[in-house]
C-alpha cells in the first residue's frame, strides 16, 4: 500500500478501524466499529460517534497512516447503506466548510 505521498508503507504500519452498519431492530441503524489495533469495539449511533472513535483511534496509535475499512453488511438493507453514505457526504462536507 501506497500513502498519500506515494511513498510504500508497511501493513503493520497502518492503523485500521472495521465499520459495519447493523439494524437496530427498530428499523434504524448503527455502525459497529473496532479498532484493529487495540480490539476496542464501539456502538456507533450516529456519523458523530463514528466520527469520534475514528478520531480517538488515530490520536492514540503511534502509527502514522489509517485506513477505515466498510466491512459487507449482509444484515443492512439497501436503504440504510444509503443512508449512512449519505450522512457521510453531508458530515464531510461540513468539516470541508
Amino acid at each position: 500500500m501506497k500513502n498519500d505521498r506515494g511513498e510504500e508503507v508497511r501493513s503493520e504500519d497502518i492503523l485500521i478501524v472495521e465499520a459495519e452498519i447493523v439494524p437496530n431492530g427498530l428499523g434504524g441503524w448503527f455502525i459497529e466499529a473496532t479498532n484493529k489495533e487495540t480490539g476496542e469495539k464501539r456502538v456507533c449511533k450516529s456519523i458523530e460517534e463514528y466520527s469520534a472513535f475514528l478520531n480517538e483511534a488515530v490520536y492514540s496509535t503511534q502509527k502514522e497512516n489509517f485506513q477505515a475499512v466498510w466491512l459487507e453488511s449482509p444484515k443492512a438493507t439497501p436503504a440504510m447503506i444509503a443512508e449512512v453514505r449519505k450522512e457521510l457526504m453531508e458530515y464531510y462536507k461540513q468539516m470541508e466548510s
